[in-house]
């Protein structure tokens, strides 16, 4: 039997080896993602809790006895080393830092689990236990420089979808049943929890997170889901999930002091992803997500690359994105809900952009419908139900090759209220359209177009277009197109050469707009009124 001393020393060499091999890849790779975070922490190597690195057994096992030796100590490192692992469900303890080595790599076979209180697709429900996870914890630590991995098609086959829904039939009526009364019965939940897949990562109830380093391949469903937690830090993890059903990227459910940074995703859903609570039961629960900053991501291959919503019931406040680029993505920025969702987004910046063979650029939408719901227009009555949407401002932006450049649909009953875009360039197959919104503002914007109008506006109240223009204007097409928005501000804006028409407006409306200081003796046409536009 060892003694104590002989225990301590093995544990001393195997931190010294684990710290020259950081070293090593620091002088390689120049970057910190590999280095164990502090030294003076126990120290627990999951071979010698019996793990098996050569894929013959399920080294879970191992590993979460390796976590509960560390928990008996107040915390500590586990360290998973270079090495073929299968794995089941991790369970993560407080005061924790598991470490996955480079070149150790954790594959997750598609199966049955327990099931454990949670959300799914932003619901409160029964799901199954995320593949590595924890609540109720505090300073938990995920990093190094190796790889989780699970097949979402195995997943699929599994636990497949149901018609348009996310999952089965016992998911679909779940969600029917929550709008008549939440919560619902227990013998629904319980119907419905097998037919979900788990995340791969899951905080819930959680305080002082950091993911750091690692790199996620497949998953089952959302790849890292912070929930209901607080002081969340995900740094310099790379996760290809493309081309996975439901698999995204980051998500963020009604948890505040979220900080994401030098990520790389590449995933057939969306990329980073802001919600908080679905419609009756998120307006139940009510917590909003908060405080977030995101910067220096590259998205690519997303449905969104940044998306806000459609889970919006209980508010989305205080978001910050900055510094990234999206490649291929079906939607750049996407802020997204609908009538019967309520809550609201708002105080919300979105700078230094840039993006490439996109769908829609910028979409901003109050008429989503998820996938397997049909929009019905629900009543336009305003209540706590209404989503509302105001302070939102994006600027330093730069699109190439967009199908859609720029999309603001507010609702009449409820427009969308201080949108300020500043210094975009954009080229497209489409311009801008925007309707139902209140103190829309444009500063410093060009964008090309291959048909109709570059600026398509109405239904607005308080409208300013200042510096607006287009360089390649067409033929017979006005490059400013405003309907129904008395009042409108339109200034120091210039018509490029061989511009047709520079304003068009419907009929008996051009008097009730304000044009400053426009440039426009390149237009051989001012200002025209006109009922067959855009109709």
């Amino acid at each position: 039997m060892k003694t104590e001393k002989q225990r301590s020393l093995k544990q001393l060499l195997y931190l010294i080896s684990s710290l020259l091999f950081s070293n090593l890849l620091w002088s390689q790779t120049q970057s910190t993602s590999t280095t164990i975070s502090d030294s003076k922490k126990a120290f627990f190597n999951v071979l010698d809790y019996g793990t098996q690195r050569d894929g013959t057994e399920d080294a879970s096992k191992g590993i979460n006895a390796t976590i509960k030796s560390a928990k008996a100590v107040g915390g500590g490192i586990v360290y998973v080393p270079a090495g073929n692992y299968t794995c089941g469900p991790i369970e993560l303890v407080s005061n924790l830092e598991l470490y996955i080595e480079a070149g150790a790599t954790l594959n997750f076979p598609a199966q049955n689990l327990p099931f454990t209180k949670g959300r799914n697709q932003s619901v409160e429900c029964l799901t199954a236990v995320p593949l590595i996870g924890g609540h109720d914890l505090k300073n938990v630590i995920i990093k190094g420089g190796g790889t989780i991995t699970t097949s979402n098609a195995e997943w699929m086959k599994l636990k497949p979808r149901y018609g348009g829904s996310a999952a089965g039939v016992n998911w679909a009526n779940l969600l029917k049943s929550l709008e008549t009364k939440t919560p619902a019965t227990e013998e629904e939940y319980l119907k419905a929890a097998p037919e979900l897949r788990p995340p791969f990562i899951q905080v819930m109830n959680c305080k002082n997170v950091t993911i750091e380093g690692i790199h996620i391949i497949g998953s089952p469903m959302w790849p890292v889901h912070i929930l209901y937690s607080e002081n969340v830090v995900v740094h310099g993890i790379s996760i290809d999930t493309y081309p996975g059903v439901h698999t995204g990227g980051i998500y963020l459910d009604s948890s505040s002091y979220v900080r994401i940074s030098d990520c790389f995703i590449e995933t057939g859903d969306d990329g980073i992803v802001i919600k908080s609570g679905k419609d009756a039961d998120g307006l139940r629960v009510n917590r909003p997500t908060e405080n977030v900053t995101i910067t220096n991501c590259t998205v690519r291959k997303a449905h969104g690359a940044v998306t806000l919503g459609s889970e919006t019931a209980g508010g989305l406040r205080n978001i910050v994105v900055s510094n990234m680029i999206c490649e291929g993505t079906q939607v750049g920025i996407r802020i997204k809900s609908r009538r019967g969702r309520g809550g609201f987004i708002e105080d919300v910046r979105f700078d230094n952009w840039t993006m490439e063979n996109v769908g829609e650029a910028i979409v901003v939408t109050n008429y989503y419908a998820m996938e397997g719901e049909v929009y019905t227009g629900d009543t336009t009555v305003v209540s706590n139900r209404t989503p509302i949407f105001r302070n939102i401002a994006m600027s330093n932006i730069t699109i190439n090759h967009a199908k859609t450049v720029l999309s603001i649909d507010g609702l009449p009953e409820m427009p969308i209220e201080g949108f300020r875009i500043t210094d975009l360039i954009a080229s497209g197959k489409t311009g801008m359209k925007a309707s139902n919104t209140i103190d829309l503002e444009l500063h410093n914007v060009r964008i090309n177009t291959e048909k109709g109008p570059a600026f398509l506006v109405r239904n607005s109240k308080e409208l300013e277009l200042d510096n607006v223009s287009t360089s390649k204007p067409l033929a017979n097409t006005p490059v400013i197109r405003i309907e129904s928005s008395p009042g409108a501000i339109v200034r120091n804006s210039k018509a490029y050469p061989n511009t047709d028409i520079f304003l068009s407006t419907a009929p008996n409306q051009l008097k009730y707009l304000i044009l400053i200081g426009n440039a426009t003796t390149n237009a051989k046409k001012v200002t025209e009124e006109t009922t067959t536009f855009g109709k």
